[in-house]
């Protein structure tokens, strides 16, 4: 398999640099995460810039019991792309990685729930506990890991994806013929409306609009600026597909089971606050984000409802689709998404569409 094949290369050219979990005392050791965008993306930033320091700062009371971890941060694809973090991992490459879902559709197929019900309107904080609450419900969720040598430990909250584009759209029939790049699944909300899309990672799409390679991308704020794609699409327009639960944090399952009982506590209580530094830097950074973008002659602009909703009822039933492929491979797919559209109506939450009826 090509991306094993390369991980492993990669793998042995950081042997002896970026040691997994290697014991360098009885009570320390060292253990690298793995991560596909840079810190200056929030769920990785936060990650080594909060959760790890807290961590370290618990492990060197007396509730640490004198044991140590040596954290080595392999972030900006520098170990692993956007489609290997989750493999990395698997294969004991690193010892932890910060996911991206949506590039494992095939490893983490129950994930992308969110994806498949868009144009709900959580907040974060509602989506990341509604997440906490599928994974009780479904415990095939947490399979998904263990298959595949992991522990699950945490999914981070993301920003609704809006659109950027080198086009005005104030309609929904603006779309229709353009080009758009789109992020593995993401892609599924392209459908229906008559654009053509184009599989893309973000870190790709300013080249590429720039290229003329698409004309615009579905991303958020914040990410559009991180990845300039403000500065070859000009014109955002505030779709509000609803947040997702995206990110999220996995340990290698030898490494964690490596990890004296006192340590995996709170490496997972620690863990469990990410979403909420998440929450919290993704608001700063959008209202000094947005700002710049204004500044630099972006245009801004919201969808109206009626558009809104002609879009959502011009895609086909994208989450009974999903629903069916994931049942035809033996997995909880109805369940997921009756579970899902149940958890948002008792949340109160916004729904345009009833995807689990029509």
């Amino acid at each position: 398999m090509v991306r094993t094949s390369n991980i492993l290369m990669i793998g042995a050219m950081f042997a002896g640099v970026v040691a997994v979990a290697t014991p360098v005392t009885a009570k320390t050791v060292k253990i690298t995460v793995a991560a596909a965008p840079p810190p200056l993306v929030t769920f990785v930033g936060a990650f080594k810039d909060i959760v790890t320091k807290k961590i370290d700062g618990r492990l060197a009371s007396p509730e640490g019991k004198g044991f140590k971890i040596e954290w080595n941060h392999a972030y900006s694809s520098s170990l692993a792309s956007f489609n290997e973090v989750f493999e990395t991992v698997e294969e004991g490459i690193a010892g932890a990685g910060l996911i991206l879902k949506n590039f494992e559709p095939s490893n983490l197929p129950l994930e992308a729930y969110a994806v498949y019900m868009p144009f709900v309107k959580p907040t974060r904080a509602q989506l990341v506990n509604i997440d906490g609450n599928m994974r009780k419900k479904i415990p095939e969720m947490a399979k998904a890991y263990t298959k595949h040598n992991q522990v699950y430990l945490q999914s981070g909250g993301n920003d609704s994806m809006q659109l950027f584009t080198k086009f005005p759209v104030t309609k929904f029939v603006d779309l229709s013929g353009r080009k758009l790049g789109a992020s593995g699944t993401f892609a599924q909300w392209l459908r229906g409306t008559g654009a053509v899309s184009v599989n893309s990672s973000m870190n790709q799409s300013f080249t590429n609009i720039k290229n003329g390679v698409y004309e615009g991308y579905p991303i958020s704020e914040t990410l559009g600026f991180v990845y300039k794609t403000w500065a070859a699409a000009p014109y955002f327009t505030q779709i509000d597909f609803g947040p997702s639960v995206v990110s999220g944090i996995s340990f290698n399952a030898e490494v964690w089971k490596s990890l004296p009982t006192h340590v995996q506590t709170i490496i997972r209580e620690e863990s469990a606050k990410w979403p909420t530094y998440l929450d919290a830097i993704d608001m700063k950074k959008k209202g000094k984000f947005v700002g710049i973008m204004k500044k630099k002659g972006v245009k801004f602009s919201v969808l109206a409802a009626e558009e809104r909703k002609k879009w959502v009822t011009a895609m086909p039933n994208i989450a009974k689709e999903w629903a069916a492929r994931l049942e035809k491979k033996g997995l909880p797919g109805n369940k997921m998404v009756s579970t899902y559209m149940e958890e948002l109506r008792a949340a109160k939450v916004e729904i345009i569409r009833d995807w689990d009826k029509n």
